[in-house]
């Protein structure tokens, strides 16, 4: 068990980004779920904890009901004059089968698409002892030994016959907003800079399990030991994604999906924090993630971001037998409503001031679904701005691209990084609200400071986590601008604290707020609690 001491910290940051992936994140959850009972779109809670709203998105899907048109001097039919959305290039769309949005909530809260975990024989010993990984409650509708277990957490049994507890996609996919949980929103206050395990793997009693828990043990411990240290986060609330996809083609064969203990490629060493976007956005997106790789059937890069422990080809089709529900019923997920009061005056001169200066980029939004738009744009870092470390590291990792191109998971979705250009995407804004902090990296506390870049704080930190503590001025989480840097700050406060001078974690970009007034950036943010 020295062993799994030594290592068994790094297996939830693991397997949290298991189902992560990006730019796919929300709430057609309601409080029988643990979810805002206020949802928007087609979701309800009854129909999100029984799986999904009847609303499905299962056909393929032309990313939203927009135009596309890309750089013409107008945008779909808003007819608006010459600006940046100009410069972006629509994404075209691909196709999905169809799939059974109750069928995909079951089988994304009772499958065993992580196939490695904690055995169930050692669960009641290690659950006390595994921290913020189990401070969820059980998630109601589940039934069996998953009634027994956090929300986050999945009770199945592999092909060794071992009974596991994994984690689950909500583990990333499953924030809380106002104090309920909300099935879909992208967590942000998870700490994956380290796992507090180190209780679980000294108190865990040495006991003489049967030999088919210790090898389920050996094989959890090893694949944490082969890409742990690589994907490890600077700043609480960030996620490592990215780095994790970058490790997994790295120790597997392309075609027999076989698992190498050693990298089988060199990787270099990229620091590419994410915030964790909505799966209610992924209906829309013509490209997941943000930079827009993942195109047509998602379904491939969905089952790749869970796939430490699939070995073979053979297992990889066995899940996939039912991911075509899991991703229609991602797609069936729409965002919650703003809980707190609008001002509706206020809101409605900002409605104005969206469609004039980012609706071309970012859609029109409507109680009418069908009314609405999106271009599904993507536009070049020479445009946006942002932080390049994502869209750089594309010439750096290339081999991932090919590899993944080259396996059973390109099969089903093809990764382009340069088609028609390497750039980031300018994402749908539903429920944005709801979705601090911002830019692809985190690093912006609230939609007030992306609005006025020169009112983003170089480094900072939540005043802290409490979900029901929000900032409706701002909206974001409430924080503290710091004097000092993250290599400067107190050790216990180190790891709160996002430096934007550290490699990839700037703030800069997107500075098209910055031409409009202070009403009107007002108005614009009253605006945007509405859609």
């Amino acid at each position: 068990m020295s062993q799994f001491r030594s290592v068994l910290s790094w297996s939830l940051v693991l397997i949290l980004a298991a189902c992560g992936g990006d730019d796919a994140s929300s709430s057609g959850a309601d409080a029988s779920a643990g979810g805002s009972s206020s949802s928007g779109g087609s979701g309800s809670g009854e129909a999100s904890s029984s799986g999904g709203s009847e609303s499905t998105s299962t056909g393929g899907s032309s990313g939203g009901t927009g135009d596309t048109t890309g750089a013409t001097g107008t945008t779909g039919e808003l007819g608006l004059p010459p600006g940046p959305w100009d410069l972006g290039e629509p994404i075209p769309p691909g196709e999905e089968p169809p799939g059974d949005p109750a069928a995909g909530y079951y089988a994304l809260l009772n499958e065993g698409y992580v196939s490695c975990g904690v055995p169930w024989l050692v669960w009641p010993l290690a659950e006390p002892l595994l921290g913020d990984f189990t401070r969820g409650d059980p998630l109601p509708g589940r039934t069996g030994k998953n009634a027994q277990v956090p929300y986050n957490w999945t009770v199945h049994t592999p092909s060794s016959g071992v009974e596991l507890v994994s984690l689950n996609c909500l583990e990333c996919h499953a924030g809380s907003f106002n104090g309920e949980l909300v099935l879909g929103l992208g967590v942000a206050d998870m700490d994956f800079t380290t796992v507090p395990m180190g209780s679980l793997v000294e108190n865990l009693p040495l006991l003489p399990f049967p030999g088919g828990v210790l090898a389920e043990v050996n094989k959890f411990v090893s694949r944490y030991q082969a890409v742990g240290p690589a994907i490890s986060m600077l700043t609480v609330g960030t996620n490592p994604a990215d780095m994790l996809a970058v490790q997994l083609a790295a120790h597997r064969d392309a075609q027999t999906l076989a698992w190498s203990q050693e990298a089988l490629v060199d990787v270099p060493s990229i620091m590419a924090p994410v915030d964790t976007p909505p799966w209610w956005r992924a209906y829309k997106k013509n490209g997941l993630f943000y930079n827009g790789m993942a195109r047509g059937d998602h379904r491939g890069t969905m089952m790749f971001a869970s796939s430490l422990c699939t070995d073979s080809v053979e297992e990889a089709e066995a899940i996939m037998a039912y991911f075509d529900d899991i991703a229609a019923y991602i797609k069936s997920l729409r965002e919650p409503k703003y809980p707190f009061v609008i001002d509706e005056g206020l809101a409605a001169a900002g409605e104005g001031v969206f469609l004039a200066n980012c609706a071309g980029c970012h859609g029109t939004y409507s109680a009418d679904e069908a009314a609405e738009t999106y271009p599904n744009l993507i536009f070049p870092l020479e445009v946006i701005g942002t932080d390049p470390t994502i869209i750089q590291a594309g010439e750096e990792i290339g081999y991932q691209v090919e590899w993944f191109n080259e396996s059973f998971y390109g099969t089903i979705t093809q990764l382009v990084l340069d088609d028609p250009l390497a750039g980031y995407v300018a994402p749908p804004l539903d429920g944005v609200w709801a979705t601090g902090p911002f830019l692809h990296n985190g690093s912006v506390p609230t939609i007030a400071a992306l609005l006025e870049s020169g009112t983003r704080p170089a480094s900072w930190r939540r005043v802290d986590f409490d979900s029901t503590h929000f900032d409706e001025e701002g909206l974001g989480w409430p924080f503290e601008a710091l004097p000092y840097g993250q290599d400067q700050a107190p050790a216990s406060e180190r790891k709160f604290v996002y430096d934007t001078s550290k490699p990839g974690h700037s703030n800069a970009g997107h500075t098209f707020g910055d031409a409009l007034s202070v009403e009107a950036r007002r108005a614009v943010i009253e605006y945007l609690k509405t859609i």
